[in-house]
C-alpha cells in the first residue's frame, strides 16, 4: 500500500512538470531550407550576419590599425607546410598554426553623407589572411588614389632562406609596424631577430591610417563590387581578445545581452525579462521533477526491504517450527519405547513368579 502511493505521487509530479514545459512558451527556430519568421534576427549567430551596412551604407572607409602576426589561408601558397607530416609532429603542429605578417584595419560606414572615421560610424574591425602583400595589391588596383601599391610590396619576402643558417620574411613589431624578420625553422614560425624594420614602407602605410575611402555611392554603382567588398571577403573578424589593434564593435561587447535598439537579438529572450523568468520556471519543473523520481527510488527501496524482512522471519519461523515438530516426535517415540520395554519386564517378571512355586511342591511329593 505504501509503496503504490510513493509511486503514484511520484508521477503526478513528474506528469505535472512535463504538461508545464510543454505549455512553456519557445522561440521559433525555422528547419534547414524553410523560409521561416521574417522577423527571425539570424545575426546572433556570428558576425558574418552583422554586415548589412555594407549595402545599406552610401559612404565606407577604411583606418589602418597595424601589423598583426595572424593566421594563413592557403598555407602552401604562404611558405609553410602543405598537408602533410612528413617531416615530423613538431613541424606539422607549425604548418598547423602557421603565422604570418598580416594587416589589421577597421571599416567604417555611414547611409548619409560621406564618413569620418569616427566612432560613431565604426563597424568593424579585420585582419587579413592573405598578408599584407595581397591586402597593398588590391588597395593599389582597385583604390582611389592608392597611396601604397604592388610595387611596394614586391620586394618583401614570405619565408626564404638566407643562404647561411637563418630564413627570412615579413614579420611584425611589438609596436604594430612591419619587419624583416629572420627566423630558426623552414617554415618561419620561430623568431630569431629583427633584420630590418622597413621604414620607407611603413611611412606609406601611414597614409592608410587617415580614413581612407574604399566606397562612394556618388562614383560606384554597387558596393558589393567596391574594393570595401573587396577586402572584407579576404579578411576575418578581428577583436580586442585577438589584438590589441582592433576594436570590438557593439555587437561583441553586448553579445547575448538584451536590448531595446532596432537590433534586438532573439537570443536575449533567454538571458533577460521574462526570459529570465522562463529559465527557472524550467530548472524548478525540472527540480521537481528530479526530486518525484528520488521519492518513487527510495520508497520502493524501503518497501523491498521491509517485504524482504517479512519473509525472512516467516522462513525462520517455519524453520523453527520443522525443528520442534521433529524433536517431539523423536521423544514420543522415546517414551513409546520406554513404555514397551517396562510392560515386556514386567510380563518377564510375572512369569518368572508363576514358574517358582510349581517347582517347589513338586519336590515336596517327591520327597
Amino acid at each position: 500500500m505504501i509503496k503504490r502511493r510513493i509511486r503514484s505521487l511520484a508521477d503526478q509530479i513528474s506528469v505535472l512538470a512535463l504538461l508545464a514545459t510543454a505549455a512553456l512558451p519557445l522561440p521559433s527556430v525555422s528547419a534547414w531550407g524553410s523560409s521561416g519568421n521574417s522577423d527571425f534576427d539570424s545575426s546572433i549567430y556570428g558576425m558574418s550576419k552583422q554586415r548589412d551596412w555594407m549595402s545599406e551604407s552610401t559612404s565606407i572607409s577604411l583606418k589602418f590599425e597595424g601589423c598583426v602576426w595572424g593566421y594563413v589561408n592557403d598555407r602552401e601558397n604562404m611558405g609553410c607546410m602543405d598537408d602533410e607530416s612528413g617531416d615530423g609532429t613538431t613541424y606539422w603542429y607549425m604548418m598547423a598554426n602557421c603565422r604570418r605578417a598580416q594587416a589589421a584595419y577597421s571599416m567604417y560606414a555611414t547611409s548619409s553623407g560621406s564618413t569620418s572615421c569616427n566612432k560613431r560610424d565604426f563597424k568593424e574591425s579585420f585582419v587579413t589572411k592573405d598578408g599584407v602583400s595581397e591586402f597593398v595589391y588590391n588597395i593599389g588596383t582597385y583604390g582611389y588614389s592608392p597611396p601604397v601599391t604592388a610595387d611596394d610590396v614586391d620586394s618583401l619576402p614570405i619565408c626564404e632562406y638566407d643562404g647561411s643558417q637563418y630564413y627570412y620574411g615579413t614579420g611584425c613589431s611589438s609596436s604594430g609596424q612591419f619587419t624583416i624578420d629572420l627566423f630558426s625553422d623552414a617554415y618561419c614560425t620561430q623568431f630569431y631577430q629583427t633584420a630590418d624594420y622597413l621604414s620607407n614602407f611603413n611611412s606609406a602605410m601611414k597614409s592608410l591610417n587617415k580614413c581612407y575611402n574604399t566606397y562612394s555611392s556618388k562614383t560606384d554603382e554597387d558596393p558589393s563590387y567596391s574594393l570595401a567588398s573587396i577586402l572584407v571577403s579576404e579578411s576575418g573578424h578581428c577583436s580586442q581578445a585577438e589584438s590589441s589593434l582592433c576594436k570590438s564593435n557593439d555587437f561583441v561587447q553586448n553579445s547575448g545581452s538584451y536590448s531595446s535598439s532596432s537590433g534586438q537579438r532573439a537570443a536575449a529572450r533567454f538571458t533577460s525579462g521574462s526570459g529570465s523568468f522562463t529559465n527557472n520556471l524550467k530548472y524548478g519543473l525540472g527540480f521537481a521533477m528530479m526530486l518525484g523520481t528520488l521519492i518513487m527510488f527510495v520508497g520502493i527501496l524501503f518497501t523491498n526491504r521491509k517485504k524482504r524482512r517479512a519473509m525472512m522471519h516467516r522462513k525462520f519461523r517455519h524453520s523453527g517450527g520443522e525443528s520442534t515438530s521433529g524433536r517431539s516426535k523423536a521423544r514420543s517415540k522415546s517414551k513409546s519405547k520406554s513404555k514397551s520395554s517396562r510392560k515386556l519386564k514386567k510380563k518377564r517378571d510375572a512369569s518368572r513368579g508363576q514358574s517358582s512355586p510349581r517347582e517347589g511342591s513338586g519336590g515336596g511329593i517327591f520327597a
